[in-house]
């Protein structure tokens, strides 16, 4: 690798400056030419990546799961190789990728240039990598804070989560997948593209960006404290195991609800249901450190 374009968000980049400075240094001194764009907007960080003509470069993404997000589209349609530096809260997109969390370590991954080709979904015309969710996951989003997530970290969606279970309302949505379909109430729906969400939740304990298929999994309505107790589940990805929740996988997934519902994927919001959700596989090439597998003691 010679060249990269290093996009930063400026808001991630508040407390990164010292290791972001570091990781600059460390590709520099591998032999890589670094060129940095500091974004103003989600158009002008669209608008760095698609000007970017260097063949054998590489497109490097400053920022939290949100800026990853906002620059799948570019970066697909321009077919360019997706590298990740973590500086957001919960960095799910790079566990996913098996990148450590640690930005000068993550730093090295780029040299190290391992390369994979994963999947992306979309959502209606909407792009993203982890999870898109309506119900309960749009609540806690709205809940967390910037000051949230700078002081406490991953445990700020804890605390969103506890806050917003006992207001939660439910809603009837219709389902329909590639085999079945079906009509639930629920309090909540997500459907993952990758392996974690929320701050190291595991989709499913199938899941990976390399599967080719989408994982839904519906929450049905149920007493807060019941709720609580399902934690392990969201935790560990066996969902299937518990009650009053509906697993589906597949590579095509379409929701209406009663009401439009919006619909937040990647910690942003994307669009409202009804929606149409697809797996587009192989669709990016990303650098990748030790991937996580499927849990290969899965009963």
């Amino acid at each position: 690798m010679q060249h990269a374009l290093l996009v930063v968000n400026p808001k991630s980049r508040n407390g990164h400056s010292e290791v972001l400075t570091e990781a600059i240094d460390l590709l520099r001194n591998s032999g890589t030419e670094v060129e940095v764009c500091l974004t103003e907007s989600a158009s002008h960080m669209a608008s760095c990546i698609e000007n970017y003509r260097e063949k054998e470069g590489v497109v490097i993404v400053a920022g939290g799961d949100g800026t990853i997000s906002a620059a799948l589209e570019p970066v697909y349609k321009s077919k360019q190789t997706l590298a990740i530096l973590p500086m957001g809260t919960a960095n799910d997109f790079a566990r996913s990728l098996g990148l450590p969390q640690d930005v000068v370590a993550a730093a090295q991954a780029i040299i190290d240039d391992k390369r994979e080709r994963i999947n992306l979904a979309k959502v209606n015309d909407s792009y993203f990598v982890n999870v898109a969710h309506v119900g309960l996951g749009v609540e806690v989003t709205r809940e967390l804070t910037s000051e949230m997530k700078k002081y406490f970290g991953v445990f700020a969606y804890l605390g969103a989560f506890t806050s917003v279970i006992k207001r939660n309302k439910s809603f009837k949505v219709a389902i329909k997948s590639d085999d079945w379909e079906g009509s639930v109430r629920a309090i909540h729906l997500a459907v993952g593209n990758g392996r974690f969400y929320g701050g190291g939740n595991i989709v499913d304990d199938d899941s990976t960006l390399l599967d080719e298929q989408l994982n839904l999994f519906c929450l049905k309505p149920i007493r807060w404290w019941r709720l609580l107790l399902l934690g392990v589940n969201f935790r560990h990805g066996n969902l299937g195991k518990a009650e009053r929740v509906v697993c589906k996988k597949a590579r095509k997934i379409s929701i209406k609800t009663s009401r439009p519902k919006r619909i937040q994927a990647d910690g942003e919001f994307k669009t409202d249901t009804p929606a149409e959700f697809e797996v587009i596989p192989k669709a990016i090439e990303v650098i990748v450190g030790d991937m996580p597998v499927p849990n290969k003691n899965k009963e």
